[in-house]
This record gives C-alpha cells, structure tokens and sequence, in this order.
C-alpha cells in the first residue's frame, strides 16, 4: 500500500481554498489509485502481482487488516456571512476503461463529515480522522479513483478558509488526551 504524496488528495505543499461563488462544491486533486495517473491505461503500469492490466483497474483500500487512516486539517480557518457549513465528503470512482479514456466514473460518497459550521473550524483544526472506508456499493471493478468533495449548502460561500492537508498515514497518533486534567503539577 502507499501512504506517500501519491495517495494525498491535498498535499502539504498545496492547501486546497474554500472560497468560491454560492453553492459551490470544490473537489481535492484526483488519486489514482493504480499510481498512474487519470487518464492513464492500467496496461501502462506493465505486471502488477504477476498479472498484466489490460482491462478496467480497481482496488478496495478500506478492507483487510492494515487499512490507512486520513487526517485532515484546516488551514485558513473559515469566514462566512451567510451562515455557510462545510460538509466534506470522500468520494471514489470507479475506472472508465478504454471506451471512456481511463477517466473517473460516477463518484459514490464513502464517508463524510456532516455539517460544519464556520466556528468549528478554526484554523490548525483536525476536522475529520477516518479509517479508510470500504468501498460501497461493491461493485466490478472496484474504484480506482478517489477525492474529498468540499460541500456547501446551495446560496452560500465561504470568504475565507481553507483545508491545509488531508495526510493518508498507517499508524493512527490520536491526540485525545491533550485536553485531560493532569495528576501532577510542574515544578
């Protein structure tokens, strides 16, 4: 499994803005999961586990033992005068094949955060910690693209506020007890 910049829909080095007309949905860069590229033939990728690809590529992350997590942060934190909340969603999509230019297929929402409203997202926020989700419905061939879907509700906008990474990572480094009352004091 890869867990480096091939698998970041919003790098570190890229923060995807949130500022956009009214009822605007803004998308993260696209993730081949194959490694390839959109656009790309699985054929151009040679053997993969000892089987050459010359069909319609998919892979199901969000099953088995050793799945990845996603953090995702805020960077710029929002600003809105119309009451704006933020849903963002993780997508994925299946592979077109040939006939369809190895593009993206209808995207499915996997997972998403729900309603966010500018306050809770604050800047340095961690807005969504998710195990990566299994694939639904299950389909052939299982999806080979993936995206986070910034959604807003129709006729507002943010002004401000961006998402300053979105990091696949396989170890999980919650922070839940920063916040605990300590049973010592500092000397």
């Amino acid at each position: 499994m890869r867990t480096d910049a091939l698998v970041q829909p919003i790098p570190f080095t890229a923060p995807l803005s949130l500022v956009a007309g009214a009822g605007i949905n803004i998308p993260s860069s696209v993730v081949d999961l194959l490694g390839l590229g959109v656009g790309q033939s699985p054929a151009s990728a040679g053997q993969i586990i000892g089987t050459t690809y010359n069909q319609q590529f998919g892979t199901d992350f969000g099953i088995g033992d050793d799945r990845v997590l996603f953090d995702i942060v805020i960077g710029t934190g929002l600003v809105t005068a119309n009451g704006c909340t933020l849903n963002l969603a993780m997508q994925a999509a299946p592979d077109t094949g040939l006939t369809g230019g190895w593009l993206p297929g209808t995207w499915q929402t996997l997972v998403e955060t729900g309603p966010l409203t500018a306050a809770q997202c604050a800047a340095s926020t961690r807005i969504a910690r998710w195990d990566w989700p299994p694939s639904f419905p299950e389909t052939s061939p299982p999806p080979r693209f993936i995206r986070l879907l910034a959604q807003v509700p129709t006729g507002e906008n943010f002004s401000a506020g961006s998402i300053a990474f979105a990091l696949v990572t396989s170890v999980r480094d919650d922070l839940a007890q920063r916040y605990a009352a300590r049973g010592y004091t500092a000397q």
